[in-house]
């Protein structure tokens, strides 16, 4: 009697579906480790026992998949093990704290400094986030305005960061990484740009209009309407709504905000130049002080990598398997370094500290150099059109 050979896709059937109880099996023994975890407040991820499960598991391998397999097979299994934990006992990312913004219970008579002349959407955010009682201090550059604390003339600095539109202003950040200040919050304002005037005014006589390159920018719609009108880059809003009302010319406009416009006495021939409604630029209010936030909705770092392949793809794993929402990556390259980056990072802030403090230390082990600009809260101001 011939012996019937063993079916080989039967067999593999069999063990798959072991496999798969198994496999069901440890995932629910990580849910009771991940329990246990959430109750003490420990980060569900930890790297070193990681390590030391996958080294013992390639030390005991015999084949004939090689180490690299086993390593790669079992990491993907610890993942999707954390990623049950992380289902079941994971808490919400920190929520935004508009009404307690460490920032707004400070004493009043601060010093905030801005850039450009009063008037400017940046004086226009920095009360709107301090209130009445800071002083606003005017500086005409960027330059200028990243050292004004050190010069003494403010104890806070207001600063564009990026907008909507046209997106990051990329001289800000690289002062800001080039500076030791650290964020100490933001504030996300709605940007609608009108065209202003002397009194006596009126659009179809107007040749001239003169704004910040960023403003500008934002209004391109405008100007394919008007394509007669000369367009003239200068440093800021404000300082263009005033010049253009002081020179008396009725030929000569502005692009600017109502708060311009109302200080200086022009008048407004068009409201809301923008190209899209939807236009609000973050500004980031700066501190010398290192006394951060342990409550803010959002957190800043810059990293400096190792030029090695996959650099990047390792900084940034600490935060994925944590389920730490990366907000915006912004490169920048480092001087004297060609071809060789910082890395300015936001995060969603998560409200449990153990994972925010085992990603912070994990990538520490990684990277040349991070630096923690800060954990901070930020207020929007409603759009009302």
């Amino acid at each position: 009697m011939i012996e019937k050979k063993e079916n080989p896709r039967a067999a593999i059937d069999a063990i798959d579906e072991e496999l798969l109880r198994l496999l069901n099996k440890r995932a629910a023994i990580a849910l009771r480790v991940g329990e246990v975890k959430r109750s003490n407040d420990t980060s569900l991820c930890d790297p070193n026992r990681e390590r030391e499960v996958l080294a013992r598991l390639s030390e005991k391998n015999t084949g004939p998949l090689s180490e690299q397999s086993v390593t790669d097979i079992f990491q993907r299994i610890i993942d999707e093990c954390l990623h049950a934990q992380q289902r079941a006992f994971q808490l919400k990312p920190a929520e935004p704290d508009q009404a307690n913004l460490k920032i707004q219970r400070l004493d009043g008579n601060k010093r905030v400094a801005f850039l450009g002349d009063h008037g400017t959407f940046s004086e226009e955010a920095a009360k709107n986030l301090l209130g009445e009682s800071f002083e606003t201090v005017s500086r005409a550059t960027f330059e200028e305005l990243f050292t004004a604390i050190d010069e003494g003339a403010a104890d806070f600095i207001l600063t564009p960061l990026e907008n909507s539109l046209v997106g990051s202003i990329h001289r800000c950040y690289d002062l800001l990484l080039e500076s030791s200040l650290n964020i100490a919050a933001e504030i996300i304002l709605p940007i609608s740009h009108c065209l202003i005037a002397a009194p006596g005014a009126e659009i179809e006589n107007i040749e001239v209009v003169e704004s910040h390159p960023a403003a500008l920018a934002q209004c391109e719609k405008f100007f394919a309407r008007h394509p007669s009108i000369k367009r003239v880059a200068a440093d800021d809003t404000a300082g263009s709504v005033r010049r253009a009302i002081e020179s008396g010319d009725l030929t000569k406009a502005a692009i600017g905000g109502k708060r311009a416009a109302k200080l200086y006495g022009g008048v407004i021939l068009q409201e809301h130049l923008e190209d899209h409604a939807e236009n609000y630029t973050r500004f980031a209010l700066l501190t010398q002080n290192q006394e951060f936030s342990d409550t803010g909705n959002k957190i800043s770092l810059v990293l400096r990598l190792a030029h090695r392949p996959g650099a990047l793809h390792d900084a940034l794993r600490p935060f994925v398997r944590r389920g730490i929402d990366l907000l915006k990556l912004e490169s920048r390259p480092i001087k004297d370094r060609p071809w060789q980056y910082n890395f300015y990072l936001d995060l969603q802030a998560p409200q449990s500290e153990s994972e925010l403090r085992g990603a912070l230390d994990e990538i520490r082990g990684q990277a040349e150099e991070v630096r923690y600009l800060g954990r901070y809260s930020t207020l929007e101001i409603l759009n009302n059109k």
